[in-house]
């Protein structure tokens, strides 16, 4: 088994630091798990369906299900389907991986997921039977959708922990993400924002309701509702499924992961590299020019970025409309009942100045001023009367 446990993520960021330097200089102030979340939408995956002939009319209604919909308020997955009716004329990419991985029995349907076309890999992070119970646990989980309810209410990151069945490893691992994380959201500072960028449109909800913060959630090695999330982000790196390790995925964005951490390579310097990346300058705003990959979720983000910003508008509202509301103290409080701001005394015995009087200081100034306004005057009328005088000496 590899002992490898540092992951490959510093030196990715390394890379992009030389390769796309020059950028910088330009690089967008809203924060890298900010800016994705509202401007990357996540690749699609390659669904591929393998049939004979036909599907009967279950199997036809349980496509539809899945299939993207042009609608606002659609919340399938993000992937693309393709058909291939083996009787007919099927593509031959299709066609020369079937005849390589078909299963003893094809006279079911089959159902074979890939990864995006961007990240260049060409083999399924899974295959099986096409059936309900296939596609439930395939395009959704409990997990995925916990992530993005944590991204919706605020998290910058929500680190994805899958534990590899050693309880002492799996805690250690757990345990020390929590506490790092939480040193990190109250110590890391965001970049200050440009009025260029928000009025460009890279941050739609207002600065003030921009905060960091960082959750981790863990996925049982034995969960069947999580096997295909499991397949998903074990598949990512080659050699991942190598591993007897706790391993680590910080998620942010519209469900894109960053490259894992793995067994000692969860650790304060990698958790604070990923956490410094996410939290800093979108120096790069290309996605794909960016570390990690996108996640297969049932998710509509747009509609959820919307609910987000309809609900800080509502708070911000709701502030806005408890400072702002009139003091309920009554004008004439009850006898023996002292006022809540009551009219202040003098112990002297002399006058206080009156609550609408400025004070004396200010006061004397401006009467000052007001004295010399008419002063002010009295050279404009006397320069009008000699012109008066001249006119009627001329007339005369």
């Amino acid at each position: 088994m590899s002992k490898r446990v540092k992951r490959k993520f510093p030196a990715i960021l390394m890379a992009m630091a030389f390769v796309f330097g020059p950028i910088f200089i330009w690089a967008c102030s809203v924060p890298v798990f900010r800016y994705a979340l509202e401007l990357w939408p996540p690749d699609d995956y390659e669904v591929v369906l393998f049939y004979n002939g036909s599907l009967n009319a279950e199997q036809k209604q349980l496509l539809e299900k899945i299939k993207p919909l042009q609608t606002e308020n659609s919340s399938v997955p993000n992937i693309r389907i393709h058909e291939v009716d083996l009787k007919a004329d099927p593509d031959p990419r299709w066609l020369k991986w079937w005849e390589k991985h078909k299963p003893a029995d094809t006279s079911n349907p089959w159902l074979a997921i890939f990864y995006p076309a961007s990240t260049l890999k060409i083999k399924p992070l899974w295959a099986g039977t096409f059936s309900e119970e296939s596609v439930k646990k395939a395009f959704h989980s409990p997990a995925r959708q916990t992530v993005a309810k944590r991204l919706k209410a605020g998290d910058s990151a929500v680190w994805v922990l899958l534990e590899c069945g050693n309880k002492e490893k799996d805690q250690a691992a757990r345990k020390l993400l929590d506490q790092r994380l939480k040193h990190l959201a109250e110590t890391l500072e965001m970049p200050d924002l440009k009025p260029q960028d928000v009025q460009a449109g890279y941050l739609s909800i207002r600065p003030e309701d921009l905060k960091l913060g960082f959750s981790v959630i863990t996925v049982a090695v034995d969960d069947p509702a999580e096997a295909v999330f499991r397949e998903i982000l074990l598949n990512s790196e080659d050699d991942l499924k190598d591993f007897d390790e706790p391993i680590a995925f910080p998620v942010f964005g519209r469900g894109r992961a960053l490259p894992a951490l793995v067994g000692k390579g969860i650790n304060n310097d990698m958790i604070d590299e990923a956490s410094t990346f996410l939290s800093g300058p979108c120096s790069c705003q290309v996605k794909r020019q960016n570390p990690g990959f996108d996640l297969m979720t049932s998710v509509n983000w747009d509609q959820l970025l919307q609910e987000q910003i309809n609900e800080l508008d509502d708070k911000a509202q709701m502030k806005v409309t408890t400072e702002t509301e009139p003091s309920q103290t009554p004008e004439n409080p009850a006898p023996g009942k002292t006022p809540a701001n009551p009219t202040p005394t003098s112990d002297a015995g002399g006058d206080l100045p009156q609550a609408n009087q400025p004070p004396t200081e200010d006061s004397s100034a401006t009467r000052s001023l007001l004295a010399w306004i008419p002063l002010a005057g009295i050279p404009v009328l006397l320069v009008g009367g000699l012109i008066l005088l001249l006119a009627r000496s001329r007339d005369s």
